[in-house]
């Protein structure tokens, strides 16, 4: 089955022009272990087929201001070990599942999956403001786009 995160991933790079990198089995390896997680087949397959890790994921805003527009590190599985390890909010809810796969340039909030919601999560963006407040965070968080898919359907790579 060909999973639609990978296919628009794909069609994202494309349309972009351009590409950063992909994630080694060794990198997936340490992500897996430091994690103490069984990370889903497609969530390895988006970083070690498809080159998003470590690009800078443009989206743009429904607004009256054209250039409005989201700007989102997608990160690289060493980053992911730092933001669900030792950064908060992440350090806090990754034991139920989420996985923070990009933070917002320029602000830093953390954004994330739940591997526990499907081969096509919706993407969280989580609040610095509950500290380490697990419940709290997983309770205000914003969703962001209601499938990942839709995230690099809309997105650009910034070249």
């Amino acid at each position: 089955m060909v999973n639609e995160v990978i296919t628009n991933a794909k069609e994202m790079i494309q349309k972009s022009g351009t590409s950063t990198r992909k994630a080694t089995d060794g990198e997936i390896n340490d992500l897996n272990e430091k994690l103490d997680i069984k990370l889903p087949e497609w969530l390895i397959e988006l970083m070690t087929v498809v080159e998003v890790c470590d690009s800078e994921l443009v989206v743009p805003l429904d607004s009256e201001d054209n250039e409005a527009q989201l700007r989102i590190e997608f990160l690289n599985p060493k980053c992911i070990i730092q933001e669900c390890l030792d950064a908060v909010p992440g350090c806090a809810v990754h034991k139920n599942g989420y996985i923070c796969i990009g933070l917002e340039i320029g602000i830093g909030n953390p954004y994330a999956i739940n591997i526990h919601e499907g081969n096509n999560p919706p993407v969280y963006i989580l609040n610095h403001e509950y500290g380490e407040e697990t419940e709290m965070i997983i309770e205000n968080k914003l969703t962001v786009v209601e499938k990942l898919s839709d995230l690099f359907l809309v997105a650009t790579i910034k070249k």
